[in-house]
């Protein structure tokens, strides 16, 4: 799989791209997602860190480095979307649920899931057949 993705935030003002094959696409349990995102789990699609950029409206972007954790979310100033986050090992997590509003609600099948990291953590439990490491 080596493909180019594109998706905007929700008012338009930036846009992303994202290149070539993603290191992960996973559900994340970890303690970090959901302290900087403010969520049970974390829908992801990881790529190393120079192969997602910006690829208009870098004006319009916001950069949050959380306090006490190896992380960063970066989102739009204007409308409040989260482009994506970073995460201790550098990597640029980008959300499944935005792939997907910006695919016509479908999310392409070499991003989907196949498996749960940090599933020893979670809270909520989720009951499919994927790999739960």
């Amino acid at each position: 799989m080596s493909n180019n993705y594109r998706i905007q935030c929700d008012c338009g003002a930036v846009e992303l791209e994202m290149t070539g094959t993603p290191r992960v696409q996973a559900f994340c349990h970890c303690e970090d997602c959901r302290a900087l995102l403010d969520v049970p789990y974390h829908s992801i699609v990881a790529w190393d860190s120079e192969r997602v950029e910006i690829a208009s409206g870098k004006a319009h972007v916001v950069e949050y480095k959380y306090p006490t954790l190896e992380m960063t979310r970066v989102f739009c100033r204007h409308c409040g979307e989260t482009l994506y986050n970073t995460n201790a090992m550098g990597w640029r997590l980008v959300s499944q649920l935005l792939i997907r509003k910006c695919n016509n609600g479908e999310l392409p099948g070499e991003l989907q899931s196949n498996a749960h990291f940090y599933y020893d953590r979670r809270i909520v439990d989720i009951d499919d057949e994927l790999p739960k490491g």
